[in-house]
């Protein structure tokens, strides 16, 4: 779906919304809650059938732990999280009521700039299961949900981005693993020892690092956040892709490639093969790399991302928030509470063969990874990641995500394929990003 037709979709959706009267909370009931009405409908991005699997799971053990409630399932087409988003909006302007509807954490600022969800603030302070369930919940993962003032929805899952490292290869080198304070100095020194012409043809064939091409999630935004900059001002209202901060990150980055420590940047999917191959020896992501790795690959662990000017926790999660079009909040607030429930959360464990793709939200939870023999060993990194650094808030996704991120993707490959210099092309960059984000 292109640009126009969207703004379009979301104009639609902002007159539909205007006349669904807010609703209040659990002591101001709606309509809907008064009647007895226990009926949701939820929206979820339909990306394929584990979407479906996971959303009905869920459902399904909503309605058996309340017996009467009926949970109608609304998938949404997308090509992405901004199309799906849209095209939610689109859902709502022809008529539709979804009571919830999935986001990811790049969808809060989406949400609330188009008057689309129903903050949560006052159910948190009111309902006493809440101040259980927060207090399990870090800090950093409810601001990542945040938006000015306004808790959008609670964190059901949760991914950081964390550098994973070929244990095998490491060995092989006589290189020990790489510690928490490790420096970008230390950073590129290992990737060059991992670097090598394995079959003496005279050209690099194992590199020691790479980064995904196909988003900025788990490419360069480890590295700006650490190099103490952002792509966004703290508002989500203007573009700050030119700044020194960010021209640092990039240019390091730019320099592996220049060095022969990292190949082209890539997409995630062909950096899982060559990893397991042996070819590439690092590369940074979140938790879900170990759905893909295990249980046939074990030779890996993971490391925080080396720290350049300070060092920042990136990461990004999801939840349901409740919307303004919904009929029966109140019910709404109990499912999005039940996304964070033991039983929910439990799920996204997984077992060492079939592990979970997310950090559940809860820190109970989650430091069971470790305890069940869920690899990776350091496992319990990806949650104390979170709850002893500083986070990076807010992530870059403002309303126009969709647009933001393939422009940000389209200069960086100019760059680090050599067509433009790094100054140049974030310049560029920059330019064109002063007119999508914007509030």
């Amino acid at each position: 779906m292109n640009f126009p037709i969207r703004k379009i979709a979301l104009a639609c959706a902002a007159a539909v919304l205007t006349v669904v009267p807010t609703a209040a909370c659990s002591d101001n009931k709606s309509d809907a809650s008064s009647s007895g009405d226990k009926s949701l409908e939820i929206a979820y991005w339909n990306y394929g059938p584990a979407a479906e699997t996971g959303n009905k799971a869920t459902a399904d053990a909503f309605m058996a732990a309340n017996p009467g409630t009926k949970v109608t399932l609304t998938p949404v087409t997308g090509e992405n999280w901004g199309t799906y988003y849209a095209n939610v909006a689109t859902l709502i302007a022809s008529g539709k009521h979804p009571d919830l509807m999935l986001i990811s954490g790049e969808g809060a600022q989406f949400v609330h700039a188009n008057n689309l969800v129903l903050p949560v603030n006052k159910y948190l302070d009111k309902d006493a299961d809440a101040k259980a369930l927060t207090g399990d919940i870090a800090k950093g993962l409810i601001d990542g949900f945040t938006v000015k003032g306004d808790v959008v929805t609670l964190t059901n899952a949760w991914n950081d981005m964390v550098v994973y490292y070929n244990t095998a290869l490491f060995k092989k080198a006589g290189i020990d693993p790489p510690k928490a304070d490790w420096t970008w100095a230390d950073f590129e020194a290992t990737a060059k020892k991992l670097t090598k012409d394995t079959n003496g043809d005279g050209k690099n064939d194992q590199y020691g690092f790479t980064w995904a091409s196909n988003e900025i999630f788990p490419g360069i935004m480890p590295w700006v956040a650490n190099a103490g900059g952002n792509l966004t001002s703290d508002d989500v209202c203007s573009a700050t892709a030119d700044t020194p901060q960010v021209n640092k990150a990039v240019s390091f980055l730019e320099n592996l490639i220049k060095e022969g420590v990292s190949p082209a940047p890539m997409p995630m999917s062909d950096v899982f093969t060559r990893f397991q191959n042996g070819q590439i020896a690092m590369f940074g992501a979140g938790r879900w790399p170990i759905a893909t790795l295990l249980p046939k690959f074990k030779d890996f662990d993971i490391q925080l991302y080396p720290k350049g000017d300070t060092y920042k926790t990136v990461f990004g999660g999801s939840g349901y928030p409740i919307l303004k079009s919904s009929k029966n909040p109140d019910l709404a607030w109990e499912y999005q509470k039940f996304t964070v429930s033991e039983e929910i959360e439990k799920q996204y464990v997984g077992t060492p063969d079939k592990p979970g793709d997310s950090i559940p939200s809860r820190r109970s939870i989650s430091q069971t990874i470790s305890k069940v023999g869920v690899p990776p060993a350091n496992s319990d990194l990806f949650y104390n990641s979170i709850d002893n650094y500083p986070t990076l808030v807010p992530y870059p996704a403002p309303a126009k995500y969709s647009a933001f991120e393939s422009t940000v993707l389209r200069h960086l490959q100019l760059i680090f394929a050599g067509e433009k210099s790094v100054s140049d092309g974030l310049k560029d960059m920059q330019a064109e990003l002063s007119t999508i984000v914007t509030c």
